[in-house]
């Protein structure tokens, strides 16, 4: 069965965001070429997820990542405000055809892999479930992160396995409350060591604006940091 992780603050926390409505790629004006360099705080311990360029769609909002907290924008990374983007979205869509290959970030034991939970789509008038897969990583500093694939059409690894960073544990899809064929990829920190305790969803861009993070200051909420290695990170636009 399907393991759910407490995201604090968070209610239905299933696939870190795999519920959100239907996905189309966002026009790139809010994207800033980010780099590790001008992040607020770097742990290069990830690969990339999937090879070759892809359209960016949704980004991580700052302000806030969580579901039925909407303020009308996506607040970026950079700062930027965003309105054609999904509010409240809690981590990154890349628009890509279905069945691309996608691969484990870094070395992971394998949470949750199968159908997210039942739930209505209003967009799509029907009931859905989206495959996804849950990855648990254990940094060097000893934190655990965990990283979410949505939207599958299928799943290569089964729940509790290892995986070695670049193994390939599924291909993209378009299942679940989604409109385009589309990876979500999101990302969460443990806060007590426990992978079953609670866990704080995270932009695994880190923030890069100059003002303080709105989700770092939130008591729901936690610092960001750039998880990529150097040349992993797939584009922002």
């Amino acid at each position: 069965m399907s393991r759910r992780l407490r995201l604090l603050g968070v209610a239905g926390a299933v696939a870190f965001g795999c519920t959100s409505g239907p996905t189309a790629p966002s026009g790139a004006s809010a994207a800033c070429d980010p780099l590790s360099t001008s992040a607020n705080a770097v742990l290069p311990i990830f690969g990339r997820p999937f090879d070759g360029p892809s359209l960016i769609g949704n980004f991580f909002d700052h302000d806030k990542p969580i579901d039925g907290d909407a303020n009308g924008y996506v607040l970026t990374l950079c700062g930027a405000r965003d309105t054609k983007q999904v509010d409240g979205h809690p981590g990154y869509d890349w628009r890509m055809p279905e069945g691309t290959p996608l691969f484990a970030v870094a070395d992971a034991v394998v949470l949750t892999a199968g159908l997210e939970a039942p739930h209505f789509c209003a967009q799509l008038n029907r009931t859905v479930q989206a495959l996804y897969v849950q990855l648990v990583h254990t940094a060097p500093t000893g934190v655990l992160y965990v990283s979410v694939y949505g939207h599958l059409s299928r799943i290569d690894v089964q729940e509790g396995a290892s995986v070695s960073e670049g193994t390939v544990i599924g291909l993209s899809g378009n299942t679940g409350c989604s409109g385009t064929p589309h990876l979500h990829f999101g990302v969460a920190r443990n806060i007590d060591g426990n992978v079953n305790g609670n866990w704080i969803l995270i932009d695994p861009y880190g923030w890069h604006a100059s003002t303080g993070d709105p989700w770092a200051l939130d008591p729901r909420g936690a610092v960001s940091v750039w998880l990529w290695k150097d040349g992993a990170a797939p584009s922002l636009r």
